[in-house]
């Protein structure tokens, strides 16, 4: 019984997830007005049973994407120093770093959001995220009492949103690995004596 429900469970993810990448392939180049159901299922090659059985609306795949994506980027943004007490930037390794491996899982929204430049909400949902994390995460982000934690919090946020707009710009020129070890460089050469406490 048990292994009937992990088939089913999968046969919906799988479904779930051809009808979101089949929405966000056909925004590349449609407004989600122009888009209908029928467009949608056949493009992710199911039937509109399917697309009635798991989504309402269009708009709802929208949303339950934007979902994942934040969900996984906030995974993604914690690997190098989940379970961990504090993380000493001159000790990062970019095999922890994963936020490349996360964008390219997603490749397809990132594409829509930066190089086709739609939804600019989206764009703002990462980056507050990405200046969330900083602030919720670490205790000490700043060590100097001269600067406010808020814009420095901007302030890296943004600099990780800018090389992740970057890339994907360039057509994901390089590789996942060779962003990640770009990142731990830069990071590095610029906060290489820091030492945060986690406090999550």
């Amino acid at each position: 019984m048990l292994n009937n429900v992990n088939y089913v469970d999968r046969r919906i993810t799988k479904s779930k997830n051809a009808l979101k990448e089949a929405l966000l392939v056909l925004l590349l180049e449609e407004n989600i007005d122009h888009i209908t159901i029928t467009d949608i299922v056949n493009e992710a090659y199911l039937n509109r049973g399917t697309f009635y059985k798991n989504y309402q609306s269009k708009e709802e795949i929208l949303d339950e994407v934007l979902e994942d994506v934040t969900a996984d980027l906030t995974k993604a943004f914690r690997a190098p120093y989940q379970d961990q007490q504090r993380l000493a930037v001159k000790s990062l390794k970019a095999s922890t770093v994963t936020i490349f491996d996360h964008v390219a899982k997603y490749s397809t929204f990132y594409t829509l959001i930066f190089k086709k430049n739609r939804y600019p909400e989206f764009q703002h949902t990462i980056s507050e995220t990405l200046k969330s994390l900083h602030l919720q995460d670490f205790s000490n982000i700043s060590f100097n009492a001269k600067i406010n934690r808020e814009f420095l919090a901007c302030y890296r946020a943004y600099a990780t949103f800018g090389v992740l707009k970057e890339w994907v710009h360039d057509g994901f020129k390089y590789s996942a690995g060779y962003m990640a070890d770009q990142l731990v460089e830069i990071l590095c050469s610029s906060q290489g004596g820091d030492i945060y406490r986690v406090v999550i």
